[in-house]
């Protein structure tokens, strides 16, 4: 148990144990559930560390992830932990694709904390976890995605009172390089749209000239689609938030001749579905199979089509913020990797600084 004696002051909220042994750490906040004022005292033998507790306490007593209880939370293994996260939070609440990930980046994680109590995993813990991993080889990416899976994993243990604290906050991710991906030129692209069979094509048509994502275009259904207003309404898309994109005379076209399903007397609401009426769940195969017969010499899957779509708007000349809003992209910096397809941009945005000022830019400038 800390004493509440204390010794001479070091710093604001630290002072030196009574006892010239190590360090007395307090902190004081008010629980956001109860409004209560909590005052909690520690003892520890380094400065460095009494700092850094202070500074993890009081983020997580903001952040809302600091639990008081008079019993404490009952011990729980990470195994156990693990599974209730994937069944009963990432299976329900997380796309299908973001849940398979979940899964295999939780091999990794539960190999290495195996059995142990959640109450006794500490920030070094899975500070050794990062160099465990990238000391295996996986790409920076890689380990960042395992990385925030186990974050979120022990933040919701705190929001259900399994755990005081997130051990796992304050710990960085790995720097990644900006990857650049493959996308076709206008003639592949043309090429590809060619080679694909019937079913395909319009699958094909709207990746490249919607931008939208794979489990977008199988999920569309006729009533997202509006030939009045020219747009697509996309719900539920992967960011959460409900979008619409346009169509151009392309995407309108396709659309038309693809006929609609009937199964038993009833229209399928898919717009591209199995002869069942089904959702189709997979174009690889096919997908593959037209890139080989277009003569494209070139690893493209079906996400590149997006990479395309993003591509040949930038380098046309539409600035990022359109490619983003169009391509449902949450923030400007997702879009950042295609911005050296438009080098005029910034070259025209140098060129400025060699043109004589204007009369007005003279006039302000002699006023200020």
């Amino acid at each position: 148990m800390a004493t509440t004696k204390k010794g001479a002051r070091v710093e604001p909220g630290i002072w030196k144990h009574p006892d010239g042994q190590g360090y007395l750490a307090e902190l004081s906040y008010t629980e956001p559930r109860t409004g209560r004022r909590v005052r909690e005292l520690k003892t520890i033998h380094r400065l460095d560390l009494a700092r850094e507790w202070r500074q993890t306490r009081k983020a997580d007593a903001l952040r809302g992830e600091v639990r008081r209880k008079k019993d404490g939370p009952k011990p729980m293994s990470f195994k156990k932990l693990a599974d209730e996260y994937l069944e009963n939070w990432s299976k329900i609440e997380k796309a299908p694709t973001s849940y398979v990930r979940d899964c295999n980046s939780m091999k990794h994680i539960g190999a290495f904390f195996g059995t142990k109590l959640i109450s006794e995993i500490k920030r070094r813990d899975i500070e050794r976890y990062v160099a465990h991993r990238k000391a295996a080889g996986p790409q920076p990416g890689t380990v960042n995605r395992e990385l925030s899976c186990l974050k979120n994993m022990l933040r919701k243990a705190v929001e259900w009172e399994l755990l005081d604290s997130n051990p796992a906050w304050g710990v960085r991710k790995q720097r990644e390089e900006v990857i650049e991906y493959e996308f076709l030129t206008e003639e592949e692209a043309k090429r590809l749209v060619e080679s694909c069979p019937p079913h395909l094509q319009p699958i094909v048509v709207l990746a490249l000239n919607t931008g939208m994502r794979r489990g977008e275009l199988l999920k569309l259904e006729w009533r997202d689609v509006n030939f009045a207003t020219g747009m697509i309404t996309i719900r539920k898309p992967k960011n959460h938030e409900t979008r619409h994109v346009p169509m151009n005379q392309l995407v309108k076209d396709a659309l038309k001749k693809h006929p609609k399903r009937i199964v038993d007397g009833k229209l399928c609401p898919y717009v591209f579905s199995t002869p069942k009426g089904e959702q189709v769940k997979s174009i690889r195969n096919g997908f593959d199979a037209a890139v080989k017969r277009a003569g494209i010499d070139k690893h493209i899957r079906p996400h590149d089509m997006r990479h395309t779509f993003a591509s040949h708007l930038v380098m046309k000349g539409v600035d990022l913020r359109t490619v983003a809003k169009l391509g449902g992209w949450k923030t400007l910096q997702m879009v950042m990797r295609y911005a050296h397809l438009a080098p005029e941009h910034l070259q025209a945005a140098v060129d400025v600084l060699t043109q004589p000022p204007s009369p007005s830019g003279a006039r302000q400038a002699v006023a200020e």
